[in-house]
């Protein structure tokens, strides 16, 4: 009787010893989930704590270099030049180098060229990574406290990206038919106005278009 007490009592610290390490290898990952981190063109991935806006002026602007605190509470300022993607507060932003065919970088111009040589640095969020992706290219208006924001798609193997929308007014049907021409389905349900939405027109190009 006594032995048998001895197993049972054995086998429940046993489990209770499993479950404890269970619990926290899950809180582990869910907090290496959650953190902040920045990838190098070197190749190296930083986490810990990254801030990219200076948020304490009136109007938000950019920091010119980007802040990175690790796991040991020690700063450092890294250019951005030298970074490729960052994460911070759950938001994914890639680094792309744009042009445009006027010297000019326009807001109004449907294609934004990816050239490292000639091009501007870009942090773009990605909304939703794919075939087809969706990014928003964010700025900062004189006054204002949030970020204005521009919809951009890219087909994985493009060298650029389109403006998807314009503002209040929608989709920009005839630039979104032309960039989907080969999959005519897509393209004339753009423009007969089957679909409305950025969401939609991914859905599409991923089920129907995408082979």
């Amino acid at each position: 009787m006594k032995k048998n007490h001895y197993t049972n009592t054995r086998r429940k610290f046993a489990l209770i010893a499993f479950l404890f390490t269970f619990i926290q290898s899950l809180s582990l990952a869910q907090t290496t989930k959650d953190i902040d981190y920045i990838v190098l063109i070197s190749g190296d991935t930083l986490r810990g704590k990254v801030t990219h806006v200076d948020e304490k002026r009136f109007s938000p602007r950019y920091l010119k270099k980007i802040r990175y605190t690790d796991t040991n509470q020690k700063s450092r300022k890294i250019n951005r030049k030298d970074i490729l993607a960052f994460r911070v507060d759950g938001l994914i932003y890639e680094s792309f180098w744009l042009s445009q065919s006027s010297n000019k970088f326009t807001l109004d111009n449907p294609i934004y060229t990816i050239n490292q040589k000639s091009g501007k640095q870009h942090f773009l969020r990605l909304v939703k990574g794919g075939n087809l992706s969706h990014y928003l290219l964010e700025w900062w208006e004189q006054g204002e406290s949030t970020p204005m924001s521009m919809d951009l798609l890219k087909k994985e193997q493009d060298q650029f990206l389109i403006r998807a929308t314009q503002g209040v007014f929608g989709l920009k049907r005839k630039t979104l038919s032309r960039y989907f021409s080969e999959c005519v389905e897509l393209s004339s349900g753009i423009e007969q106005r089957y679909f409305n939405t950025i969401q939609e027109i991914i859905e599409q190009y991923n089920t129907r278009c995408f082979q």
